[in-house]
């Protein structure tokens, strides 16, 4: 497995490979992250993971600097799961990154209203990535699904030769979705946090026998008796993410929430 630090030494890569895998990350990988490296092998040409922590999108009063980084631990992974590459460039990679917006029709919904913020920082890293990289495909988990729906945006309005693939969600034995931030879960608070995917679990069960509107009150207030702080419960439209009234095909029911300082998210789509 090839480790890249340099553009100099990425640009050599992609000159000598022109079918490219990209998967792009911030490092502390899991089940989650290595169901995308599985994806991405699954397609002819190499595979390529990035690890970096991407300043851009985080606020000032957010976890940058201890957002968990085991760049060792990643790469000996990445290894066995049969990576090719990995581009691991230095902090200062985000100072040469042109600022550039996402769609708000996108982001002024969801982790959007909290994080205004963050979808910039992310299609401005992506698109420094891809200009530098020029990858046949990328891929992407569910898990983050705003954030999909937001580069595959960005991809079509860039008129971008990229396809993107969006991977399932990969859950713990308890359900909860796999996230870097889970490390920073104190152990009363990691079991506290299965119960995200229990309540998005309950919701499917009882969609139909229940308004949304009574749906969303009722687990609110399950969450928070939980200690958890909610930021949002929302039924949306899985492409426009429109806040929606009465259950259809293709509703997403997607959860944001705090621990103390550890934000998770979850989702269902419900088809």
């Amino acid at each position: 497995m090839q480790i890249i630090n340099s553009t100099k030494d990425l640009d050599y890569f992609v000159q000598n490979n022109h079918d490219i895998n990209f998967v792009p990350t911030m490092g502390n990988l899991h089940e989650g992250h290595l169901s995308l490296v599985h994806e991405a092998n699954a397609f002819s040409g190499v595979t390529l993971v990035s690890i970096y922590v991407n300043p851009l999108q985080f606020g000032p009063n957010e976890d940058l600097a201890i957002y968990p980084r085991t760049l060792d631990v990643d790469l000996e992974k990445l290894k066995a799961n049969s990576c090719d590459a990995v581009f691991h460039p230095d902090t200062n990679f985000a100072k040469d990154t042109k600022k550039l917006p996402a769609n708000p029709l996108l982001v002024k919904k969801l982790c959007g209203i909290s994080r205004p913020h963050f979808f910039d920082g992310v299609v401005s890293i992506l698109n420094h990535f891809f200009e530098l990289i020029h990858p046949k495909n990328t891929f992407f988990g569910l898990k983050d699904y705003q954030q999909f729906l937001i580069v595959k945006d960005f991809l079509n309005q860039s008129n971008l030769d990229i396809a993107i693939h969006g991977v399932d969600i990969v859950r713990e034995r308890d359900g909860l979705a796999m996230s870097s931030r889970n490390n920073l879960l104190t152990p009363n608070q990691r079991l506290i946090a299965k119960n995200l995917s229990l309540i998005l679990n309950d919701i499917y069960v009882n969609i139909g026998k229940y308004s949304l509107s009574n749906l969303r009150d009722q687990n609110i207030k399950k969450l928070t008796n939980l200690g958890f702080d909610v930021d949002y419960l929302s039924f949306c439209d899985s492409t426009s993410l429109e806040e929606i009234s009465e259950i259809k095909p293709n509703t997403l029911v997607a959860i944001a929430a705090k621990l103390e300082t550890v934000r998770l998210i979850d989702n269902i789509l419900i088809k």
